[in-house]
């Protein structure tokens, strides 16, 4: 069994039930403490619905909290939840564009997840 995201008719992330559901719990509470919406509409337990303009939004807050704290520990506990989330943005058709070194960087090792449609 498997959870799915989806974005349209595009399956865009098909990960093990434990994966889909911590990602679900650590986006939902980021999302939280940063005060915009994760843009995940529950369909059933396991599957979610994406409004992939919401979820940009979020993306690319915490993308930008990410760049431009210095933070060790606040990069490492975002990171876990980040990637996927850059490569779901992507396949959604929202790719980020980066704009330093460091940026391009850290979406090739995002892309580089294996993470099953």
């Amino acid at each position: 069994m498997s959870y799915v995201f989806d974005v349209g008719d595009d399956t865009v992330w098909s990960p093990s039930l434990q994966v889909g559901d911590l990602y679900v719990r650590f986006l939902c509470e980021i999302a939280e403490t940063l005060g915009v919406r994760t843009g995940l509409t529950a369909i059933a337990s396991d599957m979610y619905e994406i409004d992939i303009d919401v979820f940009a939004n979020l993306v690319r807050k915490l993308f930008d909290v990410y760049f431009s704290s210095g933070h060790p520990v606040l990069r490492g506990l975002i990171e876990g939840v980040l990637a996927p989330s850059v490569v779901v943005l992507e396949r959604g058709g929202r790719p980020l564009t980066p704009s330093s070194d460091e940026e391009r960087e850290f979406i090739e090792r995002a892309r580089g997840l294996s993470m099953a449609r």
